[in-house]
């Protein structure tokens, strides 16, 4: 059984109302990590919601402006109004804009990441920021760990080293 197309907009409009403060418009630009930031809101909360492919699609639409929207019906044109699903919206939107470039150069300040003057805190937080850009890296808590430990401050570094932590927690804590 298939939804009537005023139907399906009213749903959509419906389930946009519901989920109003969790929700943010995005209108474009140029800052990746302001992209990646709303499709991971997006993401979010489609986990709790329950959302067809469909309907994914037309929340995420809804909440475009500017240059968002315009890039927008760019897309529709090429992939082709009635073809566009979710899979199909999200890998535009990132080919947008997560340039690769940008993946690149993340994935390359994270293997190359050191805590430096930062606290352990501010470095843990930056390194799992740019540690969703090798996730194949990062997989097993091991291998999060030990990448962990290998930018820490040499005189932590050595303390953690010569203790019997196993786990990425352990090695924070």
């Amino acid at each position: 059984m298939t939804t009537s197309a005023p139907a399906a907009k009213s749903r959509i409009m419906t389930l946009a109302k519901s989920a109003k403060e969790h929700f943010t418009l995005f209108h474009g630009g140029s800052d990746p990590w302001k992209a990646r930031s709303w499709m991971e809101n997006l993401m979010n909360t489609y986990e709790y919601m329950d959302c067809t492919d469909s309907e994914k699609v037309g929340l995420a639409t809804y909440h475009l402006r500017d240059e968002a929207l315009t890039w927008l019906k760019t897309q529709k044109i090429v992939i082709g109004e009635w073809e566009v699903t979710w899979a199909s919206f999200r890998g535009a939107f990132e080919r947008e804009y997560f340039p690769t470039t940008f993946c690149r150069t993340r994935r390359q300040e994270f293997l190359s990441l050191k805590q430096g003057e930062r606290s352990v805190t501010e470095y843990n937080t930056e390194f799992k920021k740019l540690s969703e850009f090798c996730p194949q890296l990062v997989v097993q808590d091991e291998d999060r760990m030990d990448q962990f430990i290998q930018g820490l401050a040499a005189y932590i570094r050595d303390r953690i080293l010569g203790s019997t932590i196993s786990s990425y927690k352990e090695a924070l804590d």
